[in-house]
């Protein structure tokens, strides 16, 4: 006799117990898969900072100084560029105009321009960062790493206001830091000791309570009395709010809590946005004499 098999299928209800299960399961995997992906970024990015960290060292083995934060005189390159054959870069390095003449400009149309536009250096970027692209020219290239000219306002060990120069249109220079505009510093110059100084700072936040970016080329230098695109005033908290004077701007990352900082001995610290402002300031200078401060 020919038999027949009943098939028994899935009910409605069993099929959405089912659906939600795997809807929850889902919920609770997602956040820390996400997690586990910035955490790999956050790494990443350390890394970027201990390669710049090692160049910056190789920098100053060959030269006994580290480099200025622009070069030459005049609308030169940043710092980024003169640390372009430590970073296993000499070719690219190269292709740079750095002489003393019109040429040199970093906005000069024949020669250096088009190199901001035409390359990306993935040391120059942290991962968690998504803006590439540069707000003054938006063909270029951008960064998220920029020198540490040193803090603003009150020394907190001794009472004196830092040394700076106050006549810039964009927040002025400070004098206390490890990059100033066309000077150079060396080992020892840092009085405070490599290990408590910021030398770069990671500035990498897309956007800030609604406030744009002023991200500006890789290659752009800085001008006296003006603008100073590579490098930072340490002039607010980690993260603060936006300010109008570009050379102010925070230090910032799209990191939960805070931002990463390269530290004159090679160290990399990720720096919560939580820290005392008058440490903050402390480790900001080269030879502010601060010991007290940090704790020493």
């Amino acid at each position: 006799m020919k038999t027949t098999r009943k098939c028994r299928g899935f009910t409605l209800i069993e099929l959405l117990v089912v659906i939600a299960i795997i809807a929850i399961l889902i919920a609770l995997l997602l956040p820390a898969v996400q997690q586990a992906r910035e955490a790999a970024r956050r790494t990443q990015c350390k890394n970027n900072l201990k390669q710049l960290g090692l160049a910056l060292h190789n920098y100053h083995d060959v030269f006994n100084r580290f480099p200025p934060g622009s070069f030459p005189p005049g609308e030169g390159l940043s710092w980024h560029v003169a640390l372009l054959p430590q970073l296993e870069q000499a070719a690219l390095w190269g292709k740079f105009e750095t002489g003393g003449h019109a040429l040199a400009r970093w906005d000069s149309a024949a020669v250096n321009l088009p190199l901001c536009r035409d390359y990306r250096l993935a040391a120059y970027f942290c991962p968690s960062g998504t803006k590439e692209r540069a707000d003054d020219t938006a063909l270029n290239y951008t960064t998220h790493y920029y020198g540490i000219m040193g803090p603003t306002g009150i020394n907190p060990q001794s009472g004196v206001a830092y040394s700076e120069n106050t006549s810039g249109a964009h927040g002025g220079f400070s004098r206390e830091g490890m990059f100033y505009i066309y000077e150079a510093r060396l080992m020892r110059d840092v009085l405070d000791g490599l290990s408590n100084t910021m030398v770069v700072g990671e500035n990498s936040w897309t956007n800030r309570k609604g406030n744009a970016t002023r991200y500006r080329s890789w290659t752009r230098g800085g001008v006296v009395n003006d603008l100073m695109a590579p490098c930072k005033n340490v002039a607010q908290q980690i993260n603060a709010d936006f300010t109008a004077l570009f050379n102010d701007m925070s230090y910032g990352s799209n990191h939960t809590g805070g931002a990463q900082f390269l530290f004159g001995d090679g160290s990399v610290s990720f720096v919560s946005e939580n820290v005392d402002y008058n440490l903050l300031l402390s480790t900001a200078s080269v030879a502010g004499g601060e010991a007290k401060v940090l704790g020493q």
